[in-house]
Parts: C-alpha cells; sequence; structure tokens
C-alpha cells in the first residue's frame, strides 16, 4: 500500500472516526478494506497490537472477508514465523476466486522454501485471470518474488506485463535490477521516476538504497535527506540514511538514525543490526554482540538478514577469542544456508588465522572458492583478503586486494582502497600508496583519517589529505612485513 493511501482525507476521517469510536468501546461501522487499511497504518508505524486489535474487530465483524485475513495471514509469516496459523486464515476466506487468496497461498509457499512450487501455482492460477487483469496480476507476481529476493523469478513474471511505461512497471524493473547488481540501470529508472514525480517517496528511497549499494555513499545520504524532507518519519528514509552514516565511519550520528528507526518499528530487526555494526566499527565487541543476539531474536529464520546476523555473530565471537561460541553459531549458519555456504568456510579459515594455524585457514579458504559460483568470486576473494588483512598478513592481503581493486567489480567494495592502502603503507610502497590513498579519500575521507590519524595532522581539512599524501612520503617504515 502507498504511503499517500493515508494521507487522503477519506482515511483520514475513517482513522479518526476508529479512534474515537474504539477508545470508547462503540461499535465503529467501517467495512473491513477500511478497517484493514487502518490496520495497515498502524503497521507501518510500529504499532502491532493495535494493527491486530483493528484486524481482529474487521475479521469477527466481516468473517470470510479477504482483505483482513489475507493482512492477519502475511503478519502470521513475516512477523510470527508461523506458516501454519497463516494458512488457517487464509482457508477462511471466502471468495477462492479473489487475486489477493491467489497471493496469500503464494506467500505461504514460499515462506515454506517452496519458490518453484508457488511459481507453478500462480502460473495455473493465471489461466483464470480475464484479459483486463492480466498486467497487473503478473506485476503482483513480481512484486512478491522481488520481495523475496528471487530476483530470477521477479524478472521472468515482470518479462509477461505489457505495459512497460507504467510507473509501477519501471519502479519494479528498477528493484530487481538494483537486486542483480546492476546499480547503474537501477539508478537511471530510479531518477527517471523521479523527474516523473519529485515528491514520491519510495522513489527517493530506493535511488538512495541503488546509490549505497554502489557505494555512492554521499549521494545516497543526500537521496535520504530529500525523502526526509518530504517525510520526517518516514521509516526506509531513516533506515538509509542509518546505513550510509555508518559507512563513513559516522557511528554516532548513525546510532541515532538507527535508535530513531526502532522506535518507530520496534518489531524490525534492522535496527538493532545497525546497531551491532556501529559497534563493531568503534571494535566494542561484546556490547556488538549483545545487539547481533537481540536482532537474532527479532529475525524471521526465512528473513535474508538471518544470514548476515548469524554471519557476523560468529565474526565477533571469533574476534573476541571465543572460539567454541563462534563455532556455535556457524553451525546455527549451517543449518540455514548449508555447509557449501562458502561464507562458513571463510569464518572457519578466520578463526584458523586467529590462532596461527596459517594451512588449515587455507584449506578453508580453498573451499570457500569451490563452493562459491562464477559470480560470487571477487566477493569471496574480497572477504578472504579481509581476514589475511585483519591477522596481519599484509603481503597476502596485499596481493588479494589489488586483484579486487583491479576487477570489473572493485566499486562494489569501497573499502578495498582503504585496505590497500594500509597494506601499502605497512609494506613500504610509496608509489602504491599514493595512488590507492588518493582513491580512498576520494570515497572516505572520515574512515581514512580515523585509520590513518598518527600519519595525518591532527586537524587536517578533508579537502588538504590528497595534497598531504602526495607530499608526505611514508619514509618512516623501517621494517616493513612481509609475512
Amino acid at each position: 500500500m502507498s504511503n499517500n493511501t493515508f494521507q487522503n482525507k477519506e482515511f483520514k476521517d475513517n482513522l479518526q472516526r476508529y479512534e474515537a469510536t474504539h477508545n470508547t468501546g462503540k461499535p465503529v461501522y467501517l467495512g473491513p478494506d477500511e478497517l484493514t487499511d487502518i490496520a495497515e497504518y498502524y503497521h507501518l508505524h510500529g504499532q502491532l497490537n493495535k494493527a491486530l486489535a483493528a484486524i481482529d474487530q474487521a475479521i469477527q465483524m466481516f468473517p470470510g472477508a479477504t482483505q483482513p485475513l489475507a493482512f492477519r495471514a502475511r503478519v502470521a509469516i513475516l512477523l510470527e514465523n508461523n506458516t501454519h496459523t497463516a494458512m488457517q486464515y487464509a482457508r477462511q476466506i471466502e471468495d477462492k476466486a479473489d487475486l489477493d487468496y491467489f497471493y496469500i497461498m503464494a506467500d505461504i509457499m514460499i515462506a515454506s522454501v517452496n519458490d518453484e512450487q508457488a511459481d507453478r501455482y500462480l502460473k495455473e492460477k493465471s489461466t483464470e485471470i480475464s484479459d483486463d487483469d492480466t498486467d497487473d496480476f503478473y506485476l503482483d507476481v513480481a512484486v512478491l518474488f522481488t520481495d523475496y529476493d528471487n530476483m530470477p523469478l521477479a524478472k521472468a513474471w515482470l518479462s509477461r506485463v505489457t505495459n512497460t511505461l507504467s510507473d509501477d512497471y519501471l519502479e519494479l524493473k528498477g528493484r530487481i535490477a538494483m537486486g542483480q547488481g546492476n546499480f547503474v540501470e537501477s539508478e537511471y529508472i530510479f531518477n527517471k521516476l523521479i523527474d516523473r514525480d519529485p515528491y514520491h517517496v519510495p522513489y527517493w528511497n530506493l535511488l538512495a538504497s541503488a546509490q549505497y549499494l554502489h557505494n555512492n555513499i554521499s549521494s545516497s545520504i543526500e537521496s535520504s535527506d530529500f525523502s526526509l524532507a518530504i517525510s520526517p518519519d518516514d521509516v526506509d528514509a531513516i533506515l538509509n540514511k542509518a546505513n550510509a552514516l555508518c559507512m563513513t565511519g559516522n557511528y554516532t550520528e548513525a546510532r541515532q538514525y538507527y535508535e530513531l528507526f526502532m522506535k518507530l518499528q520496534p518489531h524490525s530487526e534492522m535496527g538493532e543490526m545497525g546497531i551491532a555494526s556501529t559497534l563493531m566499527g568503534e571494535n566494542k565487541l561484546e556490547e556488538s554482540f549483545k545487539h547481533w543476539k537481540k536482532a537474532e531474536e527479532r529475525c524471521n529464520p526465512r528473513s535474508v538478514n538471518m544470514i548476515d546476523i548469524l554471519r557476523n555473530q560468529s565474526l565477533v565471537c571469533a574476534a573476541s577469542g571465543y572460539t567454541s561460541e563462534a563455532f556455535h553459531c556457524i553451525k546455527k549458519l549451517e543449518a540455514i544456508a548449508g555447509t557449501e555456504f562458502p561464507d562458513i568456510h571463510i569464518i572457519k579459515g578466520y578463526i584458523h588465522l586467529l590462532n596461527k594455524q596459517d594451512d588449515k585457514a587455507a584449506a578453508c579458504f580453498s573451499k570457500a572458492f569451490e563452493t562459491g559460483v562464477d559470480d560470487d568470486y571477487i566477493r569471496i576473494l574480497f572477504f578472504i583478503a579481509y581476514c589475511y588483512y585483519d591477522c596481519g598478513f599484509m603481503q597476502k592481503a596485499h596481493n588479494m586486494l589489488r586483484a579486487v581493486s583491479l576487477s570489473s567489480k572493485a566499486q562494489q567494495y569501497a573499502d578495498v582502497w582503504l585496505y590497500l592502502s594500509v597494506t601499502d603503507y605497512e609494506l613500504g610502497l610509496q608509489a602504491d600508496f599514493i595512488h590507492d590513498m588518493t582513491k580512498a579519500i576520494e570515497q572516505n575521507p572520515r574512515e581514512v583519517k580515523s585509520e590513518f590519524r598518527e600519519y595525518f595532522p591532527e586537524n587536517i581539512a578533508d579537502n588538504e589529505l590528497i595534497e598531504y599524501v602526495n607530499t608526505h612520503p611514508i619514509s618512516n617504515i623501517d621494517n616493513p612485513l612481509t609475512r
């Protein structure tokens, strides 16, 4: 549902009537769709109890109505991780020919990790759709698969749409492009949509997300600021800005935005994940672990975020010296992602490096490359390089990081230039240092100054960094690391 729905006079009047009668205990005479809109509004603003109260009232007053039951089923899937309960609500829907009934049934299948079953089911149901509704049906199905990060199926369904000029089509095309790593295309599409509707907050949020993933962090912050200027309490804009600030190393301000997000979305794991990341950046590992645990408690196991949560838990434990706890987190990660998930082998290798078991680490890293797909090679290489970097193996880290920097995907890994600069510095590679440091400064001057605080003067301005690098050689290197 669009946020614009909640801005129109009819909805505001209905919300006022509902709250006035609800607070007094008197019955409210609103239809099932109107009560569902109110529930959606409460859910969007982090008021789950109020949302459930409104939807339960709708189900009681209008048994068998599609919208309230579909909403309640989605809550069971997304927040309760209970597909059985979701199915119980779905079966109460009387109109089995309603498109929303098809969608919620498919939703349940996908949440049960049966994407192919859902695809077959929806293809079968598509034969029952009138010609006038087919485009809307194809778009809705593509949105459903996009929401679950199944971009190949989303793209396949989108390709069936005939009206390729609509805003809805373009928005989804941009989302799929972003999900597949085609950030230039996605940014072009979202900018095109913004030109059509400059005050449409979701478009600004999507553009900010694409820019962030493309490591265009300053532009992402700027786009988020446009969103917040239009809608100060927009949770997506708040989260986007928090993520971008965290990426720049501005952990204090980032945490403020994550905390604001949590106030508006108290049941989401994203706020806790963000706070945990800022604490990792500040090397406050035990505090970080506590927030990763809270994120795990709030996260739907089906969510892609769960993999990231468990991965970071294991890394924090390993870096803190809690090897057994790290392996416990890895076991939980294996249960979700499978034993052939390359990141598992990377983390195991990292643990071995921390314990000075170089040969065992190398074997794990080889396994990571074996289990990864071709498109994942550079990502795996980057994270293995970071493992060597973090453990002080500067020559090995340097060689791998250089390979990443020369790849066509280098822009996806903004920190590669900063890490290369550190290895250049430690190895006494003056010419490389100037080149890599210049790149790092262009990406994130704040983080550069933090990492090289002993090299730069204390109060040096951002616009003076590059000149300083070119005029001050790293002559203080006496014994470069050569492991």
